[in-house]
C-alpha cells in the first residue's frame, strides 16, 4: 500500500514538472493559438499544490519547531545555493536585467513577496517557492483546523476562503500583480485538498486516484475545457476562477495517465517516477540551464533556436544535469546530517 501511493505520488509530482518545463521550454517559439494550448502546462502549479497538501497531511503529529526546522532546511538550503549561483552567473551572461544585490537578498529573506519588481528577477518560476513556503509557515495551524472539523467542512471553510480572496483580487484590480496572484491564499483550496486526502488515505486507506479510467478521462478533459473556456470567454473573473477546473482536471489526467501506464506504457510510468525524485532541483535549475545552453547554441554553434532543438537537446541535458543536482543535494544532506549527530554523541558523552 506505502509503495502504490509513493509512486503515484512521484509519478503525479513527474508529470507536474515535466509538463511545466515543456511549457517554459515552448514558450519563446509559439504564438496565436499554440501559445494559449501550451498554456495547460502551467496547469502542473494546481497540481504540486494538491500534492504538497498531501505529502505534508500523511504527517500524524505536528511539532512546529521540528517541522520549520525539517522543511526549511531541506528547501532553502538548495534553493539558496541555486539562486546564489543564478547570481554570480548573471555578472557574466546577463540574462535577468533586474538580478540585482537588492534582489538577491530578497529571494534570499523573502521580502521579494512584498515587492513586485523583484519577484520574478531570478526567473519567473520561483514565485511558487515563496507560496510553498508561506504554506509551510500556516501548516500546523491548517493541520489543527482540518483536526477539529469534518473533512467537507474544511474543504468549504478553506474554498470560501480563496474564493473570497480571488473576488477582492479582482475587485481591485491587482489579480495581475504576482506578489498578490501567488500569495498562499490563492491556491488554499488545493493545499487543503490535498490534506484532506491525505486523511482520508491514512484513515480509511482512501485513493482517489484509483477510478475508473473512463471516469478519470471524462472528469480530466471536462475540467481542462471549461478551464480553457473561463479562461478565453470569462473574462478576468474568468480567468481567476478557472483554477477550480484546472486542478480538477489536470490531477484526473494525471491518475488517468498513471494507471494507463500502469499496465500498458510502464517505461513511461517509470520515467514519470524517476523525474519526480528529481522534481526539485529540476525545477530549481531548469530555466538557467535552458538560458545557458540556448545562448551556446547560438552563440557558438551558430545554430537559429527553435522549439526541436529546444524540446529535443536542451530538455534532456536539462534533465540529465537535473540528477546531478539532486544527487549532490542528496550527498550535502547526508553529510550536515553526519556531521549533526558527531556534534550532538560528542556533546551529550559524559
Amino acid at each position: 500500500m506505502k509503495k502504490e501511493r509513493l509512486d503515484f505520488i512521484d509519478f503525479a509530482k513527474g508529470f507536474a514538472i515535466l509538463s511545466i518545463v515543456v511549457f517554459h521550454f515552448s514558450q519563446p517559439y509559439v504564438s496565436g493559438i499554440w501559445e494559449k494550448a501550451i498554456m495547460i502546462g502551467g496547469s502542473g502549479a494546481h497540481l504540486f499544490f494538491v500534492l504538497s497538501g498531501f505529502g505534508l497531511g500523511l504527517s500524524t503529529k505536528v511539532n512546529a519547531s521540528k517541522f520549520y526546522k525539517k522543511r526549511f532546511i531541506k528547501i532553502l538550503i538548495p534553493y539558496y545555493i541555486v539562486i546564489v549561483a543564478i547570481y554570480i552567473i548573471n555578472m557574466i551572461f546577463p540574462f535577468y536585467k533586474d538580478a540585482t544585490l537588492y534582489a538577491l537578498f530578497g529571494h534570499l529573506f523573502f521580502y521579494k513577496m512584498f515587492d513586485e519588481s523583484i519577484m520574478v528577477s531570478f526567473g519567473y518560476h520561483f514565485w511558487f517557492l515563496s507560496t510553498i513556503i508561506q504554506f509551510y509557515i500556516v501548516f500546523p495551524f491548517l493541520v489543527s483546523l482540518r483536526d477539529r472539523m469534518n473533512s467537507l467542512g474544511f474543504i468549504v471553510i478553506t474554498l470560501l476562503i480563496s474564493v473570497s480572496y480571488w473576488l477582492t483580487i479582482t475587485y481591485f484590480n491587482l489579480a495581475d500583480e504576482r506578489i498578490y496572484n501567488s500569495f498562499f491564499l490563492q491556491f488554499l483550496w488545493e493545499f487543503s485538498a490535498g490534506m484532506v486526502l491525505a486523511k482520508l488515505y491514512k484513515e480509511k486507506n482512501k485513493r482517489i486516484w484509483l477510478q475508473s479510467n473512463l471516469v478519470l478521462i471524462s472528469v480530466a478533459i471536462g475540467g481542462i475545457l471549461l478551464m480553457a473556456l473561463m479562461a478565453l470567454k470569462g473574462g478576468r473573473i474568468g480567468q481567476t476562477f478557472n483554477d477550480i477546473p484546472a486542478s480538477i482536471g489536470y490531477a484526473s489526467l494525471a491518475a488517468f495517465i498513471f494507471s494507463v501506464s500502469s499496465s500498458i506504457i510502464k517505461p513511461l510510468k517509470q520515467f514519470l517516477i524517476y523525474i519526480g525524485h528529481i522534481s526539485y532541483e529540476l525545477y530549481l535549475v531548469h530555466m538557467i540551464i535552458y538560458l545557458l545552453l540556448n545562448s551556446m547554441i547560438i552563440e557558438i554553434l551558430h545554430i537559429k533556436s527553435n522549439i526541436f532543438i529546444s524540446l529535443l537537446v536542451i530538455l534532456p541535458l536539462t534533465i540529465w544535469f537535473s540528477s546531478y543536482v539532486h544527487k549532490w543535494f542528496k550527498l550535502l544532506m547526508s553529510n550536515m546530517d553526519n556531521k549533526k549527530d558527531k556534534f550532538i554523541e560528542l556533546n551529550t558523552q559524559p
